[in-house]
């Protein structure tokens, strides 16, 4: 199973930084406006999302946007191993995370989100998502799901789709995932 999630990644991987970057930036675009009429079907009391490292799908407009309607933003830190979602604001110190990215540091304010953006490798119609291999966010996913409702949102560019995404017991399928062209709902993914 293993080696078919590294395969399955290291292809999704691929033809995401395959993607030229004015082309990246326009399928973010278009990813973010169909997150924002996703989220203007909910009410929402905060979301998680993150900031963007190496070539994957930008959030930022819709973090923005979600933002000034005045709903709490935060962004994955990583503590003792695991994710935790602190408020996004500006006005604080950001901290290196490891993976190329970067947090509010501790003193920022930690926030439950019941909405998630999620970064991801790859995946399938049936809304499996490949991630990068350390569980974090399935991890993450089941924690906050334990505390209430919530909608994870993968965000990924149409060419990062499979036929097949494996799952072992402890990945998290998404709610969705939204690509330039679609969103995708498990429900409405093809048979057998």
């Amino acid at each position: 199973m293993r080696e078919q999630k590294a395969i399955v990644r290291a292809l999704g991987l691929r033809r995401r930084d395959a993607l030229p970057a004015g082309a990246r930036a326009a399928a973010s675009a278009a990813i973010n406006d169909r997150l924002l009429a996703l989220i203007d079907e909910r009410r929402t009391a905060s979301a998680g999302g993150y900031l963007p490292i190496r070539s994957e799908v930008d959030p930022r407009a819709a973090m923005m946007a979600l933002a000034a309607r005045g709903i709490p933003v935060a962004v994955p830190a990583i503590v003792n191993a695991e994710l935790v979602f602190r408020r996004l604001d500006g006005a604080q110190d950001m901290e290196r995370q490891g993976f190329g990215t970067y947090a509010p540091g501790a003193g920022a304010e930690q926030l439950y989100p019941d909405l998630l953006i999620v970064p991801l490798a790859a995946f399938d119609l049936s809304c499996g998502r490949c991630g990068y291999g350390k569980g974090f966010y399935d991890r993450a996913i089941a924690r906050l799901a334990l505390r209430g409702p919530l909608l994870a949102v993968g965000v990924a560019f149409d060419a990062q789709r499979m036929d097949h995404v494996p799952m072992e017991a402890h990945d998290r399928a998404l709610d969705m995932i939204v690509t330039e062209s679609a969103i995708h709902r498990p429900s409405t993914a093809p048979g057998p």
